[in-house]
């Protein structure tokens, strides 16, 4: 083999290279879920993993592997398997490090395959997951001498302290001939067998950037590996996911990112992810894709991606030109052994389905007699250097991976993939399949004459059975009745993904035998057609109506609670010790596959189940509660409101702690718990409390373990003249979260601050205006946990709640009469669980504000809401906007357009937006504290109080500023109705690079731009708010000024756009 390099240096090597040169570098984005972790669309805090946190992971991994299994030998393996998150790449290189490769074993295999596996290889150390522990206990009872090690949590790795790394262990350079990392063929042949590959061919890959192309061609590869962040939805045991980290996040150093573990990728969550962190680019299987499509605003979302790659299986055509209409769609192939086949981007975007190969790697296409149809061979080329494949199979002069293709009918070029040729079933999410060893044995059975498994491009395989003469008459349930043990046993000698289901069996006419070869064996092709109206309805199946529940005839909750048993039971089979009423199904491995059998198996007894209901109910209790209503003998079609699920959180989180009854004593200085101090407005927050001279003591409370650095940083950034907050002697930083029992502190820090404080300003709050209510329930609770603490603590602490303006913005729907030109919010709390606006965040806002209020009625806490709108850049201290705002967005794009909105709608154009270092002033006047006198800790009433600001200022005259601001630098913005501005919005390409969205990016939020417009459009009295209360309560409030040019000049400047 020819060679790119004589110096493949080892990828820990690399990674500690690169620290030392770049150590801030954004290796990677780790999602970290923030509140309901079971959650559909849960709320991710988007983490930066930089090179220097990758190196010193690498080397706290590869010292506790030492510790806990002893040095490796150099060739020893260890077996991994955990949920999907970045622990992979840091096992592999620490393992690497330590004397050990790697053996990366997928969680969905059976205990025969994995003890298969591990003699296989002879491995005795197994490492794995906290969620994977009753899988290695299994493996543990059967092999004795079996060494295993629960590998440390993602945040404990990646929190590794300050240090240097070992950089004379290991090898400092890869050899060709070097196993690099083990993984294992998908069993769908028998048991799975592992598959050693070497370094060279992960030094091909990561060298694939000097492959030549023909002139004014490119590789597809190569466009994966220098994309901007990527979105990786692969796993990692698997060979795509293993090239996503180390071919381009490590050796070509392209950022990725990836779901939150220990959840199916499913489509909700996956959409969900790509509006939080924004790729450019994203890798899917198939299945997923076709999920997304059929989500409304699926192909929207797609089409902000620069390019969507997927792999491992067909996609269908219908699905494929609709995403080409809207963004690149890239097709790769490969397999374990070979990685990707490199193939050119097309030349004409409508022959997605198609490869060309790239001429440099060696492939030809070995023609089968069928016409048009050829097997890919990769032929040695000595020399060549990019022949990967040869350094996993260094004895053979060519490889054969039984890789079916259709010649496309007038370029001659290009390849279409059609199947096997060894016959196995490629499902839609990429899993294979071989049928025969399947089909064998329930052939076994007297009573069937033939057997044939299908399921091409589906997402499970399906079963025809064609029966004996004798028992040809028999309906399909009778014929399963006896056949049925036969499938069984056979689905116990098949990985989860190759088992067919009971649904998923059809039985053959008598009319219509399967096709047959002289010699008596079944011709799969032929059969295949001949059956293939049977076979669509099969996997239609029943149809999903548009609710989420129904049943076709009458059963009570007992019934109904036995028939989900069931149905989860039979597809859950393998984790049955497990598989309690209360048990998360997702927790137990449960995949998207196994969702849709559930809903199958579901219907067939006869209950209607939308898919998504099992995601959003994942436990046989939660399924029970949403297909059932608790009466007997009545369908259960229930409808749960809004408003009803409010009243219902709210109960849920008014049961008290009972009140201290210690006598309080008058407080003339103040300790304040801060909860969330690190944002925008939580950092002037703090600042101000500060700078108030009774307040004595502030206890930060943040939930990141970096707050104090990160609050000093804040500082800093915004000039607030306080250069070391972290030492300051009144500031305490704790780390913890309201949502845990004693806030995650330890008993005696909890006693402590609860003796002390007699101030809690709870300020932190996730920000998501698509998350439901349930969402949020994490730091709703945390609500209850405060006033708990207020109730017991000793000096009768008061809450300040930082609402939402969102929290009462249905005001107008519920409140307005005929002839209604101003409708007012007043400066008071009303329950009516109507107001919120119709999403999870405002709902949230207002049943926090619910759970307090019921506390102050009680008499048990003091409290105040505080109704804060939208808050602007500062009008004193340093600190910019956040460029990534709606309005800074708006500003950026109208300067790309050379056109600005004259309006925003009636409804947005009077501006009452309260600089946010103001904001924090009003917030802080009007608590009560420096007031000299007692805390009222049980007023009659909740006080309320609307951040805003009175002084309205008209848009137009900010967006006058703007264009005089502009024009000043030869930059001249004309001024358009709002309509104009939105289509030319719009009619920017959807697929831009990223210098091109950089320079618009309204593009990203054009929905939002899109739900202004549409408030315009809606008729009814204009919503203002009173402030009058408050501007008497706060010299800060009864001082703000408008937004007047000065202003909006200053923020501009520091945009410098």
């Amino acid at each position: 083999m020819g060679s790119l390099a004589s110096d493949f240096l080892a990828p820990a090597v690399f990674v500690e290279q690169v620290a030392a040169e770049t150590p801030d570098k954004v290796w990677a984005k780790y999602p970290e879920v923030i509140g309901k972790s079971d959650s559909i669309r849960p709320e991710i805090a988007w983490r930066d993993i930089t090179w220097s946190q990758l190196s010193r992971a690498v080397e706290f991994t590869a010292r506790w592997l030492e510790q806990e299994l002893g040095p490796g030998n150099g060739e020893e393996p260890v077996a991994y398997t955990a949920v999907n998150d970045f622990r992979y790449p840091v096992v592999v290189m620490a393992a690497l490090k330590a004397g050990y490769k790697s053996f990366l074993i997928s969680p969905r295999n059976s205990l025969e395959g994995n003890l298969s596996l591990l003699n296989a290889t002879q491995c005795v150390k197994f490492v794995h997951s906290a969620e994977f522990q009753g899988m290695v206990n299994g493996l543990a009872q059967a092999t004795p001498n079996l060494q295993t090690a629960q590998i440390p949590e993602v945040a404990d790795i990646f929190s590794a302290a300050e240090g240097t790394t070992d950089q004379g262990r290991g090898s400092k350079y890869l050899k060709d001939q070097e196993t690099f990392v083990i993984l294992h063929s998908s069993g769908s042949t028998g048991l799975p067998k592992p598959i050693y590959l070497k370094g060279g061919i992960f030094r091909v890959g990561a060298e694939s950037l000097s492959m030549p192309a023909p002139e004014g061609r490119t590789n597809v590869h190569i466009s994966i590996i220098r994309s901007e962040l990527l979105l990786c939805t692969l796993p990692f045991f698997h060979v795509y996911g293993i090239m996503m980290l180390f071919n381009r996040s490590l050796y070509n150093q392209g950022p990725l990112t990836i779901l939150p573990s220990g959840r199916p990728p499913t489509a909700d969550l996956i959409l969900h992810a790509l509006e939080q962190v924004q790729p450019r680019s994203a890798v899917f299987p198939p299945s997923i894709l076709e999920d997304i499509i059929n989500i409304p605003g699926g192909l929207e979302k797609l089409g902000k991606l620069d390019a969507v790659y997927y792999g491992g299986a067909p996609l269908a055509k219908a699905i494929g030109d609709k995403i080409t209409r809207v963004t690149q769609l890239v097709n790769t192939i490969g397999s374990t052994e070979t990685f990707n086949f490199p193939n050119l981007n097309p030349v004409d975007p409508a022959d997605w389905e198609y490869f060309e190969w790239n001429p440099q790697v060696g492939i030809e296409m070995e023609p089968t007699g069928e016409e048009g149809v050829a097997e890919l061979v990769i032929k040695r080329q000595p020399g060549n250097p990019f022949q990967s494949v040869f350094h996993n199979f260094p004895d053979v002069d060519e490889y054969r991976p039984h890789d079916l293709y259709q010649q496309h009918p007038t370029k001659p070029a290009l390849w279409k993939y059609i199947g096997r040729a060894d016959d196995i079933i490629v499902l839609r999410n990429g899993e294979k399949t071989n049928p025969v060893s399947f089909e064998k044995a329930v052939e076994g059975h007297p009573w069937v004459k033939g057997a044939i498994v299908v399921g091409t491009a589906q997402l499970q395989a399906g079963l025809i059975l064609e029966p004996q003469p004798e028992q040809a008459h028999l309906t399909l349930e009778a014929f399963l009745k006896e056949v049925w043990p036969a499938v069984e046993a056979a689905n116990a000698e098949s990985p989860a993904h190759a088992q067919v289901w009971r649904t998923m069996v059809a039985l053959a006419s008598p009319e219509k035998p399967f096709e047959r070869a002289p010699k008596g064996s079944i011709i799969r092709k032929a059969t295949n057609t001949l059956y293939e109206d049977e076979i669509k309805v099969l996997y239609e199946g029943p149809a999903e109506t548009g609710g989420s529940q129904g049943k076709t005839g009458l059963l009570n909750n007992n019934q109904l609670r036995t028939v989900i048993q069931q149905a989860v039971q039979s597809v859950m089979a393998g984790r049955a010790s497990e598989l309690t009423d209360d048990a998360n199904l997702f927790k137990l491995g449960a995949d998207s596959l196994q969702v849709m059998q559930i809903r199958q198996a579901l219907s067939a007894a006869g209950i209607n189940c939308l898919t998504r209901a099992v995601y959003e109910n994942p436990s046989i209790n939660m399924l029970v509660r949403a297909l059932g209503n608790g009466a007997d003998n009545v369908a259960p079609t229930i409808t749960i409101s809004r408003e009803e699920k409010m009243s219902a959180m709210i109960h849920k989180y008014t049961k008290f702690a009972p009140r201290a009854t210690e006598s309080v004593k008058p407080d003339s200085t103040f300790a304040v718990l801060l909860v969330g101090s690190t944002g925008a407005l939580g950092t002037h927050l703090l600042y101000e409390l500060l700078q108030n001279p009774a307040v004595e003591r502030v206890y930060c409370l943040n939930r990141s373990d970096n707050a104090a650095e990160r609050q000093v940083q804040a500082f800093s950034d915004r000039g607030l003249g306080i250069p070391d907050v972290a030492s300051h002697p009144k500031v305490r930083f704790l780390t913890g979260e309201t949502r845990h029992e004693n806030f995650g502190l330890s008993p005696t820090e909890y006693a402590d601050m609860q003796s002390d404080v007699n101030t809690i300003l709870l300020n932190a709050w996730p920000v998501n205006f698509n998350s439901t209510l349930d969402s949020f329930e994490d730091v709703i609770v945390g609500v209850k946990r405060c006033v708990d603490f207020a109730a017991g603590s000793a000096r009768q602490a008061h809450i300040g709640f930082v609402s939402s303006v969102a929290s009462v913005l249905n005001f107008p729907a519920v409140r307005s009469r005929e002839g209604d030109e101003v409708l007012v919010v007043p400066e008071e709390f009303e329950a009516d669980n109507s107001l919120p606006a119709r999403q999870g965040y405002g709902e949230s806002k207002h049943v926090a504000s619910s759970i307090l209020a019921k506390a102050v009625k009680e008499g048990l806490v003091g409290g105040t809401v505080l109704r804060v709108g939208q808050l602007a850049g500062t009008a004193e201290a340093k600190g910019v906007w956040n460029r990534h705002e709606w309005l800074p967005s708006l500003i950026k794009t109208s300067k790309s357009l050379g056109k600005i909105p004259r309006s925003l709608g009636p409804s947005n154009d009077n501006i009452i937006w309260v600089p946010v270092d103001t904001a924090a002033k009003v917030i802080t006047e009007f608590l009560p504290i420096g007031t000299q006198k007692e805390v009222d800790s049980t007023p009659a009433s909740l006080n309320c109080f609307n951040v805003m600001n009175p002084q309205v200022t008209q848009w137009a005259d900010l967006a006058k500023t703007v264009q005089d601001f502009y024009a000043e630098q030869g930059n001249e913005l004309i001024s358009v109705e709002f309509e104009e501005w939105l289509s030319d919005l719009r009619s920017i390409d959807a697929a831009q690079t990223p210098e091109q969205v950089a320079k618009f990016p309204g593009v990203k939020i054009l929905d939002f731009y899109e739900g202004l417009r549409l408030e315009a459009d809606i008729e009814g009295p204009e919503l203002a708010f009173a402030t009058k209360k408050g501007s008497a309560r706060s010299s800060a409030m009864a001082g703000l000024r408008s937004l007047e040019g000065d202003l909006m000049r200053k923020w501009l400047v520091e945009w410098d756009f």
